[in-house]
C-alpha cells in the first residue's frame, strides 16, 4: 500500500509541477493580451493627442495670419504644408480633408490633392468621402478601414481617430496601422517564451524528468535536450504504436489523461525500450503544448526507497513514543492532573484551594508559584476590581469621544470637499456673469451681489469645516511663537472696549524655539480663542495669553496620550463663566454652541481643534479653580536656525499675456470656470482631465534637441493642476515632474482640500478653492516669481 500511495504521490507531483506552468504560461497569456489592449488604448490617446495638436497649430497659425493680415486661403494653404511634414510614433502622420474629401494635406503625394474616385476601398467605395461623412455626422471618432503605406502597394488595416471641424469646413485625422501594433504584440509573445525557458530549466521531475513545450505544427519549441530543441519533431513516432509521437501527445492534452510510451535514455540512446509517462496541456492562444515528461522506472525505485524509510522511521517512532509516555506518566502527568485540578477549582471561585505539590524540580517550583499567586489573587481582588471598573469607564469615554470626533470629522471633510467644488463654479459663473453682462444692467448687479456674498460665505464655512476634519491644506514654516502671540494680544486690545483687560506673557526660553506651523491658521485659532473668551465676559473681565516651553518625558493625558517631547505650550484663560459639563463635552464638534444669535456657525473651536491635530499637537480645555475657563494649546517645538530667516531674491518680473498653460481638472465644470478665468487673463490655455493625460500632453509638447525651431510645438508657459485627482498621479507629484523637466515653467496647485499631508510645504504656492479671476492672477504671479524653487 506504501508504495503505491509513494508511486501515485511521485506522479502526482509531476501533474502539479506540470498545472504550475500551465498556469504560469497563462498568467504569460493574459498578461500579453493585456498588453495588446492597452498598446491599442494608447495608440488611439496619442492618435487624439496628435489632432488636437494640429487644431492648437492651426487655430494659432490662423490667428497670426488675422493679426499680420495674410489671406486666409494663403494662410492655410502654409499652415497644411507645416502639417505635411508632421510625423510622430512609427511614421505615423496627421491629415487634412475637406468636406468634398479632397485632400488638403497628406504626406503620402499620391494622395495629397486627390479626388474622392481615385481611392476607393475592395468594395469599389469611396473611402475618403465614407471617412468625412462619418466624421460630420458623429462630430468625431475612432474608424477602422484599410489603408496603402507611405510608399507602400498593398493596403492594411489601420485605425484612425477624425474629428469634424465646422468652423473651418474641415476633416482633420490621423491613424496608425495594425500591424505595427501586432509586432509589438510578438515581441512580447517571444520574451514570454523565453522567460519560460529559465523557468521549466529550474524544474525537475523525479530524477531525469523534464519538461517541454511544441506546437501544433510540430515545432519543438523548448526542449532540454539539445538535438530536440528548435527542431520539427513529426517524424518522430511512437515505438509502442508506430504514429507520431507529437500527434499522440496533443490528442492526450488536457483530457488529465496519460501518454504511455516508450522512449530512450541519455546513457542509452537509441535503445527505445523505457517505459515513459507524459501529461500535455493546451494553451489555445499561444498554440502551446505543455508536456511533463518522466521515466516509470525512475518514479517505482523512488517508491521503493520511500516505502523503506517509513517503515524504519515508524517503528522508531513506536519505540520512542513507548518510552517517553510512561517517564510523562511517572513524573509529569500526574502531578500536572494534580496541578489542573486546583486550577479548576480556582476557576470556580475556591480562592482557597492548594495544590499540596511538594518538589525540588521544576513542577514543584511551578506549584509553589501557583499556590502563591493564588493568595495573592485573594489578597487584591477586590481593589483591582474597582480599578479595572474605573479605568474602563475612562477608556470607553475616551475611546466613544475619539470615535465620535474622527466620525464627524470624515464627514464634514468629505463635505467640505464637495462643496468647495460646487462654490467653485458657482463664484466663477457668478463673477463671469457680473463682468458680462452687471456693468450695463444694474437690476442683475442687484442680484448677483447677494449671491456672491453668500457664496463666499459658504466658502468661510467649507474651510473651518476642513479645519476640523483636519483636511486644510497647510502652509507650514519656523514661527517664533512668543511673536505671533505678542501681535495677536495687540490686534485683539485694539479692537476691544477699555472693559476688556488683555494681557500676554511669554517665558525666556521661548527664545530660541520654533514651531513648524502655519503661523495665519494659529493667528486665527488664537484670534478665535480671545474672541470666545470675550464672549463669556457680558460685563468684561481679563484675558491673559500666555506661552511657555515644557518637556514630556512620559505619555500624558489631554485631549489624547500626549508623546514624549518637546513641546511650546500655549494657554489662553478668561475669568468668565467657564465651560459647562454639556460645553466640555461637546466643545470641538462642528456647529455646537451655546451664544445666542444667527452670526454665530458653531465652527470657532471645530477649526482651533483640526488645526492643532492636524499639527501634530494636542489641545485641552478646562474650568480654573479661581473661576472662568482656560484652553491650552501643545505644539511640537524645535531650535531656531539661520535657515528659518533666510529670505529667497527678488525674482524678476513676469507677464501672462500669450503665454500657453496646461489646466489639470477631473470636474469638468470646475475646469470650465478655471479656463475662463485663464482665458480672460490674456492665456491660451490646453486641458487635461487627469494626470495621466497631461504627462501625455508633456511629452507630446517636451521640446526635442533635433526639432525644427519653425516646426517646433508651442512651448508651455506654466502648469495648473489640482491637488486631489484620479489617476496614477496626483497633481503634487504631476508638479514636481514638471518642475524637473522645465524648471522655468510657472508652476500652481489649486485645491479643495487635502486628504492627507502632502501639502505640508510653504515652498509652493497653493490656491484654494474657491477663488476668483484676480487670485488667480495674483497666485499665478507668486508661482512665477518662485519658479526656481524646489519643491
Amino acid at each position: 500500500m506504501i508504495k503505491q500511495k509513494v508511486f501515485e504521490i511521485e506522479r502526482n507531483s509531476s501533474r502539479l509541477a506540470l498545472n504550475n506552468v500551465f498556469e504560469i504560461a497563462n498568467r504569460m497569456y493574459a498578461g500579453v493580451e493585456q498588453y495588446r489592449q492597452q498598446s491599442l488604448d494608447n495608440h488611439k490617446n496619442q492618435l487624439k493627442m496628435a489632432v488636437n495638436l494640429a487644431e492648437v497649430f492651426l487655430q494659432s497659425h490662423f490667428r497670426e495670419a488675422l493679426k499680420n493680415g495674410v489671406p486666409m486661403e494663403q494662410a492655410r494653404q502654409i499652415a497644411f504644408s507645416y502639417l505635411r511634414d508632421f510625423s510622430f510614433g512609427n511614421s505615423d502622420y496627421v491629415w487634412v480633408m475637406d468636406y468634398n474629401a479632397n485632400v488638403l494635406s497628406h504626406p503620402d503625394p499620391r494622395f495629397h490633392g486627390g479626388s474622392p474616385q481615385e481611392i476607393r476601398d475592395e468594395q469599389g467605395n469611396p473611402v475618403l468621402a465614407g471617412l468625412v461623412q462619418q466624421a460630420i455626422r458623429d462630430g468625431e471618432g475612432y474608424y477602422h478601414y484599410k489603408w496603402n503605406r507611405i510608399d507602400g502597394e498593398q493596403p492594411l488595416d489601420k485605425v484612425s481617430f477624425i474629428r469634424n471641424y465646422p468652423e473651418w469646413g474641415l476633416v482633420i485625422g490621423s491613424g496608425v496601422y495594425l500591424d505595427d501594433l501586432e509586432d509589438e504584440v510578438r515581441q512580447r509573445k517571444e520574451q514570454a517564451l523565453a522567460d519560460l525557458r529559465q523557468a521549466l530549466q529550474e524544474i525537475k521531475v523525479a530524477k531525469t524528468g523534464y519538461m517541454y513545450v511544441f506546437d501544433s505544427a510540430g515545432h519543438m519549441l523548448i526542449h532540454p535536450n539539445n538535438n530536440l530543441d528548435g527542431v520539427t519533431f513529426t517524424r518522430h513516432q511512437n515505438p509502442v504504436t508506430g504514429k507520431p509521437i507529437y500527434q499522440e501527445l496533443m490528442n492526450v492534452a488536457d483530457t488529465g489523461r496519460e501518454l504511455h510510451y516508450r522512449w530512450d535514455k541519455p546513457d542509452d540512446p537509441g535503445n527505445y525500450a523505457y517505459g515513459k509517462l507524459s501529461l500535455v496541456r493546451y494553451i489555445a492562444g499561444f498554440d502551446w503544448y505543455i508536456c511533463s515528461s518522466v521515466y516509470l522506472d525512475e518514479l517505482q525505485s523512488s517508491s521503493e526507497l520511500l516505502s523503506t524509510r517509513i517503515m524504519i522511521l515508524a517503528a522508531v517512532t513506536m519505540l520512542g513514543t513507548l518510552l517517553i509516555s510512561s517517564f510523562f506518566v511517572s513524573r509529569i502527568t500526574r502531578p500536572l492532573e494534580q496541578l489542573a485540578a486546583t486550577a479548576l477549582k480556582v476557576c470556580s471561585g475556591d480562592l482557597s484551594a492548594r495544590s499540596g505539590i511538594k518538589r525540588d524540580d521544576e513542577i514543584g517550583i511551578l506549584a509553589s508559584s501557583f499556590d502563591a499567586m493564588v493568595q495573592r489573587l485573594r489578597n487584591s481582588i477586590e481593589s483591582l476590581d474597582a480599578k479595572v471598573k474605573q479605568r474602563t469607564d475612562e477608556l470607553l469615554a475616551t475611546s466613544a469621544r475619539a470615535q465620535r470626533m474622527n466620525a464627524v470629522g470624515q464627514l464634514t471633510g468629505g463635505l467640505a470637499h464637495d462643496f468647495n467644488n460646487l462654490l467653485s463654479i458657482i463664484v466663477g459663473n457668478l463673477l463671469l456673469a457680473r463682468e458680462r453682462f452687471g456693468s450695463s444692467n444694474p437690476e442683475l448687479e442687484r442680484l448677483l451681489a447677494p449671491a456672491e456674498r453668500a457664496a463666499r460665505r459658504g466658502a468661510d464655512i467649507t474651510h473651518r469645516l476642513l479645519a476640523f476634519s483636519r483636511r486644510q491644506p497647510l502652509q507650514p514654516e519656523a514661527v517664533a511663537i512668543e511673536r505671533l502671540m505678542q501681535e495677536v494680544t495687540e490686534l485683539l486690545e485694539s479692537s476691544m472696549p477699555s472693559k476688556y483687560q488683555l494681557s500676554c506673557h511669554a517665558d525666556a526660553a521661548l527664545a530660541g524655539m520654533r514651531a513648524h506651523i502655519d503661523p495665519g491658521y494659529l493667528e486665527n485659532a488664537l484670534v478665535n480663542l480671545g474672541l470666545n473668551a470675550r464672549d463669556a465676559m457680558v460685563d468684561g473681565g481679563e484675558i491673559h495669553f500666555a506661552a511657555r516651553l515644557t518637556e514630556i518625558n512620559h505619555p500624558r493625558r489631554w485631549d489624547e496620550l500626549v508623546k514624549p517631547g518637546v513641546y511650546i505650550e500655549i494657554s489662553v484663560s478668561d475669568t468668565g463663566t467657564g465651560f459647562s459639563a454639556d460645553a466640555l463635552e461637546q466643545a470641538f464638534e462642528p456647529f455646537f454652541s451655546t451664544k445666542t444669535g444667527g452670526n454665530n456657525s458653531g465652527l470657532g473651536l471645530s477649526m482651533v481643534y483640526g488645526f492643532v491635530k492636524q499639527s501634530a499637537g494636542y489641545i485641552r480645555l478646562e474650568n480654573q479653580a479661581e473661576g472662568g475657563a482656560r484652553v491650552q494649546l501643545l505644539l511640537p517645538a524645535f531650535a531656531a536656525s539661520s535657515a528659518d530667516t533666510t529670505h529667497s531674491p527678488q525674482a524678476p518680473e513676469f507677464s501672462l499675456g500669450g503665454g500657453l498653460f496646461l489646466l489639470v481638472e477631473d470636474d469638468p465644470d470646475v475646469r470650465a470656470v478655471v479656463r475662463e478665468q485663464l482665458t480672460g487673463l490674456g492665456v491660451h490655455v490646453l486641458e487635461a482631465e487627469d494626470g495621466d493625460e497631461a504627462l501625455f500632453l508633456l511629452d507630446t509638447l517636451e521640446p526635442s534637441a533635433n526639432d525644427n525651431p519653425e516646426q517646433a510645438p508651442p512651448r508651455l508657459t506654466g502648469v495648473i493642476t489640482d491637488v486631489m485627482m484620479p489617476g496614477s498621479i496626483n497633481g503634487r507629484s504631476l508638479a514636481r515632474l514638471v518642475r524637473q523637466r522645465m524648471p522655468d515653467a510657472v508652476v500652481l496647485l489649486m485645491t479643495g482640500y487635502d486628504s492627507g499631508q502632502e501639502l505640508q510645504s510653504g515652498d509652493q504656492p497653493l490656491l484654494r478653492k474657491p477663488f476668483d479671476r484676480s487670485q488667480l492672477a495674483a497666485a499665478l504671479m507668486k508661482a512665477a516669481h518662485r519658479r526656481n524653487t524646489p519643491l
